[in-house]
């Protein structure tokens, strides 16, 4: 039996796109995303079990055009932590949540839903034991060396943890995003525009655009405009130091969100960065149930991307 990731010409077989093939494109995609801040390893493991469900004949059913429902993202999560082992079971279990989620967003760790980690690591899953054929999978090796200089406050490590698994759930969505695009562009059934300019050749222009509207208030006049001015002064004279996290806590309406634009601006010039990448939560509706006093922002600053990154 032959397996396959995704369908194209129906009742055709011969271009659909193969499961192996997807799966190590992913695999290979996915690490190389996460080179650059030490993951790669963990990503590449994620790829290589993402779709791993769709070993499942009733999969193949529905690729087919039967109207049956298979859980795909469920089996490789599964599988993955029963083999890791040691200190590779720490990771493969934020590589797991990244699996879970490749399609719904990261799951919570129980919530007494059927989303939830603990009850779909339950689950009952189908899969042919042919993937183990196809995959020769490696799980060993997980631990990244990041882990070796964790925060010794628990606090501190746990977000350290929780922001690691995010990255690889990050670098798992775009990888099988672009992979899965590349197939169907190849049929000709979509097309993708991704001819942009690099950022390097639009910072001259962002940072004048930046200081050009900074300008448009003018003197800052009232104790609150200068402790706005004072804030942004501070954080944008602090965009030489070495990338790494940075947070900024300031009461709401200090500034935050332009104090913060610059910082990233001036950063990314600085260390020759390739994104700046701005994630806003439901801002709205969060503000408007729980009416904070004291707000925060984030800016997270990884090493330079080496030249010829595809991320």
């Amino acid at each position: 039996m032959d397996w396959y990731a995704h369908s194209g010409t129906e009742g055709d077989t011969r271009d659909w796109q193969g499961l192996r093939d997807h799966l190590v494109a992913v695999a290979k995609l996915a690490a190389e995303m996460a080179r650059p801040f030490g993951l790669e390893r963990a990503a590449f493991v994620a790829g290589l079990f993402h779709d791993l469900g769709k070993y499942n004949p009733d999969f193949q059913r529905i690729l087919a055009g039967a109207n049956v429902r298979v859980d795909h993202s469920t089996a490789g999560a599964q599988i993955l932590k029963q083999l890791a082992t040691g200190p590779d079971a720490a990771v493969a279990e934020l590589i797991a949540y990244a699996i879970l989620g490749h399609h719904a967003g990261l799951p919570d760790r129980s919530n007494d839903t059927d989303g939830c980690f603990n009850i779909r690591m339950e689950r009952p899953v189908a899969l042919d034991s042919v993937w183990q054929d196809e995959l020769h999978p490696d799980v060993s090796g997980l631990v990244p060396a990041m882990m070796r200089n964790l925060p010794a406050d628990r606090s501190e490590r746990d977000f350290a943890l929780s922001f690691m698994g995010r990255m690889i759930f990050s670098c798992l969505v775009d990888a099988d995003f672009k992979d899965t695009e590349g197939f169907y562009i190849s049929l000709g059934k979509t097309k993708a525009d991704r001819a942009w300019t690099p950022l390097a050749d639009l910072l001259d222009d962002f940072l004048a655009r930046f200081d050009a509207h900074i300008a448009r208030f003018g003197k800052a006049e009232g104790d609150l405009n200068r402790l706005r001015s004072d804030i942004l002064r501070s954080v944008r004279g602090g965009a030489d130091q070495q990338p790494g996290l940075f947070t900024l806590t300031v009461p709401t309406g200090g500034g935050k969100t332009l104090a913060s634009l610059g910082f990233a601006l001036d950063h990314a010039r600085r260390h020759g960065h390739r994104r700046i990448i701005y994630a806003i939560p439901f801002t709205e509706a969060w503000i408007e149930t729980n009416r904070p006093q004291i707000s925060s922002v984030a800016i997270v600053s990884p090493p330079s991307r080496r030249r010829g990154s595809k991320r």
